[in-house]
């Protein structure tokens, strides 16, 4: 992991950063963990001379095998002890520990309430002093705080063990915002509230009707790798290849309309075979069902089995089911599809089933071997007019009430994944396919959206490749018509077509997602460089001007309101530019060479500065070694109009020799300029005369 940027925010600076960030979330989500196995513990402090502690856990309790993570504590049988919350990473994802101890000890517990102005009405901040009577006055102290732990909020009840002792002399208060209370005549084993302000504490009633807790038993089931998930509808499954007689891949069609069952198996696997000997004895009930089952066999991708082997399995199993060999690049979307349905992406295991609709679309995947009552029990969830609460209630083994909507199907999340595995062209051909799908549909708004959102990523994907941008402006303009509100679309479409040349329909889309997000000042930066590029001076100017009154110390809008001031004849706007954005970035050294070059060859006198521009050009030229031909050319000018031509002479010689064969235009207009300094004349530009 690469440590975290602290000055330097640049896309280069930070990149190890966001790359460091992207693997180790790859591996959280392929199963991993940094900090697996923390188990929960529990310490006793031996009180000794020295601090020393002693691990109690297995005696108190808390020696579960849990992979522990969350702990909060709270009084939840309002029995004068604190019992015990508890989270963990692996089941059961929540325990209670309840205090059972047989030693009664005393207590006091204060609930507090801030009069909700000058204090949080929750009192967070405030700290207790609860001094307790004796020969010797003792003091126990507790802040109220908000937040305990790894993700954990105790119980805001402020809960104070007394021992022996049962006399207290007084409670003392500092409210968050300040101000003190002293509350007397408080008794042990009770529970108050104080509200600030009133100077008392006000005994608190123990709930009514509180049920008796009876400890649980926990039966702890085997780990095991097969599962069953059912999917959100409208996931897709990607377009198959098969490999042919011929050696050759080709598409893999299903025969008709129907329900269709995929097994993934190989003939080195006996959980396979034992599977299909299941699903062959119950054949007829599977045809019965209206199921169409495909036997997908993966024996030539794992280089140590032969056509013989996997031949001879089928016979002893007795499969009566179409066995074809399934393609690598199949197998990967397959793997990615199922490893996209959950954050768990573990690799697909053999066998492996997936459950799809007449449409094509997924209803369920099993994880290791799945019984045929099982499938004949999901294959309704495939109906397309259940709604996505049935799919979703069918998808657990126990009933239960949902805090929020059913995760709609995400088939821009299947490409992504692919993305993320160098697989972008497999990423790009699964949306495709989804869109080709959806487009036969009649879609809603929401759907209409849904397909727009396939089209961009689908855009996005083929857009990485350019024998594929005209692929990829095709997606996203289809994008386009169905969310025209999309600044995100606008933008790549702009980008696409101004990678392809074609800048005015670049502009075009900049121009659009400009009126839909008018605020982006960095959308505004592209399309006033857009705009100056395709020669629209003005409309450039325009953009830029917006972008300066937003950030009137950004030294780059200025120069570049300069750039079109130049070009619009407005030579004395563009000198205070270029001037304002050199002095806020000293290094934007092409705005000081465009000004050198205004201040040493315009002909007029007014606006001309040769020594100013030379100045400028001697520093270009230090800075960079002699080794730019751009600024020993204007070096060259600035100096034949101080009347230092044979200097001048050097310089140009110096940037011709610099300058690439090919570039010829740029070694004639220097050439020209060597005639005039040969000739004692100096250089002026004829296009900026009035």
């Amino acid at each position: 992991m690469s440590q975290s940027p602290v000055d330097d925010f640049s896309e280069s600076a930070i990149s190890s950063y966001k790359q460091g960030w992207r693997a180790l979330s790859r591996l959280l989500h392929e199963d991993r963990s940094f900090s697996g196995g923390e188990r929960h513990c529990a310490f006793l402090n031996t009180a000794g001379r020295r601090a020393n502690f002693s691990d109690v856990s297995a005696l108190t309790g808390f020696g579960f095998s849990d992979d522990g993570r969350g702990l909060a504590t709270a009084d939840w049988d309002f029995d004068g002890d604190l019992d015990i919350w508890i989270t963990n990473r692996t089941a059961p994802r929540v325990r209670f520990l309840k205090n059972n101890s047989s030693a009664r000890q005393n207590f006091v517990a204060f609930k507090l309430e801030g009069n909700g102005t000058s204090s949080n009405r929750d009192a967070i901040g405030a700290r207790l002093q609860l001094v307790l009577e004796g020969a010797e006055k003792a003091s126990r102290i507790r802040t109220l705080r908000c937040g305990e732990g790894f993700l954990s909020q105790s119980s805001n009840w402020i809960h104070f063990g007394m021992g022996k002792k049962t006399a207290i002399a007084s409670l003392i208060i500092q409210w968050p915002a300040g101000g003190t209370e002293k509350i007397t005549g408080l008794q042990a084993n009770r529970f108050y509230l104080v509200r600030q302000g009133s100077g008392k504490a006000a005994p608190v009633p123990l709930p009514e009707n509180r049920k008796t807790l009876a400890a649980g038993r926990q039966t702890t089931r085997p780990p095991s790798a097969i599962s069953r998930t059912i999917a959100p509808p409208g996931l897709f499954m990607p377009q198959l290849k098969v490999i042919g007689n011929d050696g050759q891949s080709k598409p893999y069609l299903p025969t008709g309309n129907t329900p269709l069952l995929i097994n993934i198996w190989s003939s080195i696997c006996d959980t396979c075979i034992t599977e299909l000997t299941d699903w062959s004895s119950q054949a007829g009930k599977l045809k019965a069902a209206g199921l169409e089952v495909v036997t997908f066999n993966t024996d030539h991708l794992d280089g140590g089995s032969s056509p013989t082997n996997a031949r001879l399995a089928l016979e002893k199993s007795g499969s009566p089911f179409p066995d074809i060999t399934i393609s690598e690049e199949s197998l990967k979307a397959l793997d990615f599809l199922q490893r996209s349905l959950l954050d768990r992406r573990t690799p697909l295991p053999v066998p492996s089933t997936f459950l799809a609709s007449p449409s094509g679309e997924l209803i369920a995947f099993y994880r290791g071997p799945v019984a045929i009552a099982q499938i004949l029990r999901d294959l309704p969830l495939g109906n397309a007019d259940l709604s996505p609460e049935v799919r979703r209630n069918a998808s657990v083994p126990f009933d239960g009430i949902w805090v929020s909507n059913p995760v709609p199907a995400r088939p821009n999340r299947v490409a992504s994944l692919m993305a993320d595995h160098d697989e972008v062209s497999l990423g790009a051909s699964y949306l495709r396919h989804c869109a080709s799908l959806l487009e036969s549909e009649t879609l809603d708004s929401n759907g209409k959206r849904n397909l727009g959102d396939i089209y961009y990523v689908a855009g996005l994907l083929n857009g990485l490749e350019k024998t594929r941008r005209s692929l990829a402006i095709s997606q996203l303009s289809r994008a386009r018509d169905l969310i025209p509100d999309d600044v995100r679309i606008r933008l790549e479409l702009g980008r696409q077509h101004f990678l392809t040349g074609d800048l005015l329909n670049a502009e075009k889309e900049m121009t659009m997602a400009a009126r839909i997000n008018p605020d982006d000042l960095a959308l505004l930066m592209d399309l006033g460089l857009m705009r100056f590029r395709i020669g629209e001076f003005q409309k450039s100017h325009d953009v830029y001007s917006r972008v300066a009154k937003g950030t009137p110390h950004n030294g780059m809008v200025l120069y570049h309101l300069a750039n079109n001031e130049v070009r619009l004849g407005r030579l004395p706007e563009a000198i205070k530019n270029y001037r304002s954005a050199i002095g806020r970035v000293p290094s934007l050294s092409q705005a000081a060479n465009n000004l050198a070059w205004i201040l040493a060859s315009h002909p007029d006198d007014d606006l001309r500065s040769p020594k100013e521009a030379l100045e400028i050009t001697t520093r270009l030229c230090r800075e960079t070694g002699d080794k730019s031909p751009l600024y020993l050319d204007t070096h060259s000018i600035a100096l034949a109009n101080t009347g230092q031509f044979e200097e001048a002479i050097v310089a140009a010689k110096k940037a011709i020799a610099l300058i690439p064969p090919g570039n010829t235009p740029a070694i004639e207009g220097i050439r020209k300029r060597l005639a005039l300094y040969g000739a004692k004349t100096p250089y002026r530009e004829v296009a900026w005369a009035r």
